[in-house]
């Protein structure tokens, strides 16, 4: 895209593109060397800047747009797999838009990313159309810093995190929603969907299915901007049988490999999710879940919270607790399946009981851990965490996929039996 003029339209001929001129680049390019940053985030840890990203653009990524406006990248097939572009593991990315405000990307497939098969970050304005992304090794399609943007039909599998992740998101705090995603098919991934600062998203009439866990939000990671993530709304989505293992003791054998010795097929988790929940909130605020239909996730339909301020490195005492509070869930069909099949969760809703304002109206007759949930009328007043369960959740946080699978005192890790 080096050629491309900002308001420039790409038409792709069907075929396979390898990109064979960006591969040659060489991905610590030394005349890009004296243009690393710190890392936000990660005291001493040096990352390409933006100008780095402007002068040697293919050091990271196969195909690269940085820095122009207007660009439209469109296959010409009848069909995405018509048009596919094929990474090769080395490079981060396979196609990055970087200041790349007006953005659309359309009717294609990408595959075989080290990190994100689309990346669209600090972008203004975007649209994703028609694309399948499948088999990356972290990400199908992150979008990071970025606001005004639509995914709309875009399928997902084969991802070692999330098929989908709007992280960073736009800070509207519930004043507007500034990131759309509808019509979504995303399975076979450790997640559906990811949201780390997920701000300001509405995902609607989309799928999110077979995969390890279906949707999670959460503040748990620093660096990210917008913390404590809030302010995301889910509407007549489906989120079911997400019980995918990939943390059995074959799959741990087989992902201690190098990664370049690994099939890219073989999806190898990056993170550990708790298996067979549909949506996590891992430390989240003001989200809406409503209308979903949430079926056969053999551990929970949905879990909720609380993240001390501290993981995600804020130390102000006056912000230890403040994550979750003021999310709804109101309406869902839980354990029921969109023709009226019973088809039940492990539980329905799981939720430490830290935060205020969280509430549960009209969905349906559930089984909860606590058993009784606070109703939307009046707000519930502020409670502290459960000790026994925050205790679980602190355990899991010290998995490590090649030096701690299997953390004592968690059972993330281990397929539920089905309900």
């Amino acid at each position: 895209m080096t050629a491309a003029a900002p308001g420039s339209r790409v038409l792709v001929l069907p075929g396979v593109y390898r990109e064979e001129p960006s591969r040659a680049a060489p991905s610590d390019d030394s005349r890009c060397a004296s243009l690393k940053v710190e890392a936000f985030g990660a005291l001493g840890a040096l990352v390409p800047s933006y100008e780095s990203q402007l002068q040697c653009p293919n050091a990271d990524n196969l195909v690269a747009i940085v820095g122009k406006r207007n660009i439209q990248v469109e296959g010409t097939g009848d069909d995405p797999s018509d048009v596919l572009f094929f990474g090769d593991r080395r490079k981060l990315n396979v196609i990055r838009a970087d200041r790349a405000d007006g953005v659309v990307l359309r009717n294609f497939t990408v595959q075989y990313s080290d990190f994100n098969n689309v990346y669209v970050i600090e972008t203004n304005g975007f649209r994703l159309d028609r694309i399948v992304t499948r088999w990356s090794r972290e990400y199908g399609i992150l979008t990071f810093a970025s606001d005004n943007g639509l995914y709309t039909d875009i399928t997902a599998y084969g991802s070692g995190d999330a098929g989908v992740y709007p992280g960073g998101g736009p800070q509207g705090h519930c004043a507007r929603y500034g990131i759309e995603l509808r019509r979504v098919d995303s399975y076979g991934n450790t997640l559906g969907y990811s949201g780390t600062s997920g701000d300001g998203a509405w995902v609607h009439d989309s799928r999110f299915h077979h995969n390890s866990t279906g949707l999670s939000m959460d503040s748990v990671f620093a660096g990210h901007p917008g913390m404590p993530q809030d302010c995301s709304k889910f509407e007549r989505n489906r989120i079911y049988s997400n019980n995918l293992d990939l943390y059995n003791a074959s799959r741990d054998r087989y992902c201690r490999s190098p990664v370049l010795a690994r099939d890219p097929k073989v999806v190898c988790p990056t993170e550990l999710v708790p298996l067979g929940t549909g949506l996590l909130i891992a430390g989240g605020n003001g989200n809406v879940l409503r209308d979903n239909w949430i079926y056969d996730n053999w551990r929970n339909g949905v879990m909720l919270f609380w993240v001390p301020a501290f993981i995600r490195g804020e130390n102000d005492p006056a912000l230890a607790y403040d994550t979750s509070h003021a999310n709804q869930f109101v309406g869902n069909r839980m354990g029921v399946t969109p023709g009226g099949l019973r088809s039940r969760n492990g539980l329905d809703f799981w939720w430490d009981e830290e935060g205020s304002g969280n509430c549960w109206e009209r969905n349906g007759s559930v089984r909860s851990d606590p058993a009784t949930l606070p109703g939307c009328s009046p707000p519930a007043p502020f409670t502290t965490a459960k000790p026994e369960k925050f205790t679980q959740l602190v355990a899991c946080a010290d998995w490590d996929p090649l030096q701690n699978p299997d953390p004592f005192g968690c059972d993330w890790s281990r397929r539920p039996r089905r309900p």
